[in-house]
């Protein structure tokens, strides 16, 4: 490790975590390390995992690094299947953090169901053509562990369906998730869908049919203080509907005033100019779900909705404090191991731990 670390050694930073003893028996549950052939502890694993990562070592870089200071000797190859095999211990580490301080994240009821937080986020992986990629994932809120992770070029659609979609669980996502013909899939699926709705689609039909105008259902919600309706959900060129209810509650005056100046700025970075009805829905929450009215009022949406916003702070620190832009990786396994690891980082940052980028071995250099 690089001087950031010397304050600290290895030992008080796992500590952190648990003994020795806990995180060798959850390696081995999680299938990281069922032999010590080449790799001989699970702290070591654990440090091969931090130096990949915030090393923005190569594979080929990170074999040699862990060769030169006694702490594996195997080809990058096997380094690749080591971090591969690791990805669910490490995200079962994020876990355990998660549930100590971040109770709030399971507060209420969930009705039995699972909790899917679906998001996606652009990032620039390094080199000189800075393609951009898209970082799809889905996180399972009833358990604080990412189940999914998709790496894909920027023009690949964001979609509630991603992995597996499996009875029982309740998909939560946000505008850019509200597409017919996908809520569609998760309900065939056996699953529920919970949407924040964009004010220009998906389409919303009444029982007979016809077109719903959505400026005037924001204001009539604006009337009552809260709409609820069932609705029909259309996609505009497949025809594809799914029965859901349109819930929509005004957003307090701050709030909503907030909102409407987001909306004013993002319309502004995008280079179109925003129409006046989507600057007044803009003070609404509109809610799509598959979720019956009984047992779930309006009220009960929106503070389920609202914990998805723990998967996107997740990202933003993530973004800010270990560089998710530096994201090497786009096999599925890889990739939530190098997320996960950089979830594992950012928690322990927040306990005031110093950087925990370690230096190249020598003459080697740090490119991926």
């Amino acid at each position: 490790m690089n001087d950031s670390l010397h304050a600290m050694n290895w030992d008080e930073l796992v500590a952190r975590l648990g003994s020795e003893e806990e995180l060798t028996r959850s390696a081995r549950e999680a299938g990281a390390l069922l032999r010590k052939r080449q790799v001989s502890s699970a702290t070591i694993l654990l440090r091969l995992c931090f130096a990949y990562v915030l090393g923005r070592f190569s594979l080929r870089t990170l074999a040699a690094w862990a060769e030169q200071r006694g702490l594996a000797s195997m080809s990058d190859v096997a380094m690749l299947r080591r971090l591969k095999a690791s990805a669910d211990w490490v995200g079962d580490l994020v876990s355990d953090l998660l549930a100590e301080r971040c109770p709030e994240a399971l507060a209420g009821s969930s009705g039995g169901l699972r909790i899917m937080a679906v998001d996606a986020t652009v990032v620039a992986p390094p080199g000189p053509k800075r393609a951009y990629w898209m970082v799809h994932t889905v996180f399972d809120l009833s358990r604080l562990r990412l189940c999914s992770v998709d790496v894909t070029d920027r023009h690949d659609a964001e979609r509630l369906s991603r992995g597996v979609v499996q009875a029982g669980e309740l998909r939560i996502a946000d505008r850019a998730h509200a597409r017919a013909d996908d809520l569609a899939r998760v309900v065939e699926a056996g699953g529920a869908f919970l949407v924040r709705a964009p004010s220009t689609h998906p389409r919303l039909l009444d029982g007979e049919g016809r077109l719903l105008d959505r400026l005037a259902l924001c204001r009539e919600a604006g009337e009552k203080g809260v709409l609820d309706r069932p609705v029909r959900v259309q996609d505009r060129k497949s025809k594809v509907e799914v029965a859901a209810r349109v819930v929509i509650l005004p957003l307090p005056p701050e709030a909503a005033a907030k909102a409407r100046r987001a909306a004013r700025r993002l319309a502004a970075k995008a280079g179109y100019e925003p129409s006046e009805a989507g600057i007044e829905m803009a003070g609404c929450l509109v809610l799509l779900t598959s979720l019956p009215s009984d047992g779930w009022p309006p009220e009960r949406l929106a503070s389920t909705y609202r914990l998805r916003w723990q998967v996107e702070l997740a990202f933003k620190r993530m973004k800010s404090l270990v560089g998710l832009e530096d994201l090497r990786a786009k096999d599925p396994n890889l990739a939530r191991l190098w997320i996960n690891t950089a979830l594992l980082a950012a928690l322990l940052t927040e306990d005031d731990l110093p950087a925990l980028g370690p230096e190249a071995p020598d003459s080697l250099p740090l490119a991926a």
